[in-house]
C-alpha cells in the first residue's frame, strides 16, 4: 500500500512539474512588456538625439565664434597698416551729394562692380594701406639697381616702378555680401578686394610693369585721398579709368555666416566724433564707426569694427538663429607721405 502511494506521489509531482513548463505568457503580458520596452529605448533614443543635436549645435557655435574672431584678427591687423581710412560721409555714390565741408568726393562711384553696392552687397570699411612690391618688382629693382645712380633713362624693367622704398600704395574695401546661388551657407559674408598699384605678375621676366586697371596715386599734388581719384577741384584726372569688374582673385571671402540684418546691442551707434560707416547702416552684421577722416591722413585715425556671426546654415544648426556678436577698436599707424 505504501509503495502504492508512493508511486502516485511521484506521479503527480511530474505530471505537475511538466504543467509548469508548459506554463507561459499571455498574450496581453507580452503586449505589456513589449509596450513599456518601447517606451524606454524611445526614451533612451530621443534623449540620445536631443544630446547629439545638442553637442553639434554648440560645435557650430564654437567653429563660428572662432572663425569671428579670427576673422576679426585680420581685419585688425589689417587696418592697422592703413594711412587713410574712408568715413560713411565718403563712402557713397553721386560724389554731388557729398558733404562738401569734408572735402570728399563719393568712392563708390570709381569702385568696380559688384563693390561698387548692388542688391546683395553693402561696401562697409575701405581704406589705403602701404605694402611691399610683387616679387617680381623686387627682383628687376635689384637687378637694375645701378641705373638709379645714372642720368640716363631707367630700364622699362623699373620705369616707374617706387624701387627706392620698395613699397605701393593699395586700396582695400571689406564688404557685406548677401548673394544667393553660391556655395557659401551663411545668413551673409565679409569679402575683401584690393586694388594694388602693381599685381603680382606685373614685371614677370624684366618686362615692363603694367600698373592695375583703376588704380591712381592718391597722395599726390593734384589729388588727396578724400577726393581720389578727382582732383582738388573734384574733376576728372585725365586718364583715369574705373577699374575692371572684381573677380574671385581680387574679391575673395574671408568670412562666412555672419548676419544681414541684425541689431548689435539695439540701435546702430557710434560714439561722439566717429561717423558710422557705411551711412547707411541702420541694421546690418557688420559695420564700422571711423573718427579722423577729415584729416585727409596727416592723423592716425580710429576705428571701432563690429561684427556679428551666426550659425544659421551649419550643419545641424541649419534652423537655429544664434548671434554672435564681436567688436574691437583699432588705431591705424600708417606712415603717410613716404617716398613711394
Amino acid at each position: 500500500m505504501s509503495r502504492q502511494f508512493l508511486k502516485q506521489s511521484v506521479f503527480s509531482l511530474l505530471l505537475s512539474s511538466k504543467q509548469k513548463r508548459n506554463t507561459g505568457f499571455t498574450m496581453i503580458e507580452l503586449l505589456v512588456a513589449l509596450f513599456i520596452g518601447s517606451v524606454i529605448t524611445g526614451g533612451l533614443l530621443f534623449m540620445v538625439v536631443k544630446l547629439l543635436e545638442t553637442n553639434q549645435r554648440e560645435a557650430s557655435r564654437s567653429d563660428t565664434q572662432r572663425e569671428v574672431q579670427m576673422a576679426m584678427d585680420y581685419i585688425s591687423r589689417d587696418l592697422r597698416e592703413a594711412v587713410y581710412v574712408y568715413d560713411g560721409r565718403c563712402l557713397v555714390k553721386d560724389s554731388a551729394a557729398v558733404n562738401t565741408s569734408q572735402n570728399c568726393t563719393g568712392l563708390l562711384d570709381y569702385l568696380p562692380e559688384p563693390i561698387s553696392g548692388e542688391a546683395t552687397t553693402l561696401p562697409v570699411l575701405a581704406f589705403w594701406k602701404v605694402e611691399d612690391l610683387p616679387q617680381n618688382l623686387k627682383t628687376n629693382c635689384s637687378n637694375n639697381a645701378a641705373a638709379f645712380s645714372s642720368t640716363a633713362a631707367l630700364p622699362v624693367a623699373v620705369a616707374g616702378v617706387p624701387c627706392i622704398s620698395r613699397r605701393m600704395y593699395t586700396l582695400v574695401v571689406y564688404t557685406l555680401d548677401w548673394t544667393n546661388g553660391d556655395n557659401w551657407k551663411g545668413k551673409a559674408r565679409i569679402k575683401r578686394y584690393n586694388l594694388p598699384q602693381f599685381s603680382d605678375s606685373a614685371g614677370a621676366g624684366g618686362t615692363q610693369p603694367e600698373i592695375t586697371k583703376g588704380w591712381l596715386y592718391p597722395a599726390g599734388e593734384n589729388t588727396g585721398f578724400n577726393y581720389w581719384p578727382n582732383n582738388k577741384d573734384y574733376k576728372p584726372i585725365a586718364g583715369y579709368v574705373v577699374p575692371v569688374a572684381a573677380t574671385n582673385a581680387n574679391n575673395q571671402v574671408l568670412l562666412d555666416f555672419v548676419d544681414k540684418n541684425p541689431l548689435i546691442g539695439g540701435d546702430v551707434t557710434c560714439p561722439n566724433d566717429y561717423t558710422v560707416t557705411p551711412a547707411s547702416a541702420s541694421a546690418r552684421g557688420f559695420y564700422v564707426c571711423v573718427k579722423g577722416a577729415e584729416s585727409n591722413g596727416k592723423l592716425n585715425q580710429e576705428v571701432i569694427i563690429r561684427i556679428q556671426g551666426n550659425v544659421a546654415g551649419r550643419p545641424g544648426a541649419s534652423n537655429a538663429n544664434i548671434p554672435l556678436p564681436i567688436e574691437t577698436r583699432v588705431l591705424t599707424r600708417g606712415v603717410l607721405n613716404k617716398n613711394i
